[in-house]
């Protein structure tokens, strides 16, 4: 599989994985609200806000892989790969931590060891720091339309 065919697949993973979120993520937030009652940030899940936010990640990511098949550079492209790949760790210390599984654990450990295969260290390291600042960013606005998501609900 050449790089740039993978570029294309990727969205299908981060497809998949999210769709593992979306099944399982309202029954185990019922369940995790049940055992941290005054637990704020969970204040702010509902299905919908989630599955929105899903959709704009979606959308950014088929933005940036439209925009790097464009120009032909792929660099923000594979630091939002990367990015993604970051993430899973938090999948993984929420496990821990909650000592439940956390959905999006299974299919974020194999989307990325397959996105990790893939990438096959054709971009300098300085990338996977780069990356870093990615993931960030990528918080940044899930807090943020997490925040405004709920605003607008709560207005109704």
């Amino acid at each position: 599989m050449t790089s740039v065919q993978f570029y294309f697949l990727f969205p299908s993973l981060f497809m998949l994985h999210e769709l593992e979120e979306i099944v399982w993520m309202p029954s185990f937030v019922k369940k995790i609200s049940i055992q941290y009652p005054n637990n704020r940030i969970l204040s702010y899940y509902t299905p919908f806000a989630f599955n929105a936010i899903v959709l704009e990640q979606f959308l950014i990511l088929m933005t940036s892989l439209y925009l790097s098949y464009q120009f032909n550079n792929y660099s923000i492209y594979a630091s939002i790969i990367i990015a993604y790949i970051y993430h899973v760790f938090g999948h993984l210390i929420q496990t821990i931590v909650l000592r439940k599984y956390v959905p999006g654990l299974l299919t974020g450990i194999l989307t990325s060891l397959f996105a990790l295969y893939n990438l096959k260290n054709e971009f300098p390291i300085k990338l996977y720091g780069y990356s870093l600042f990615t993931l960030l960013v990528i918080i940044l606005n899930l807090v943020v339309s997490f925040m405004i998501i709920h605003k607008i609900s709560h207005k109704k």
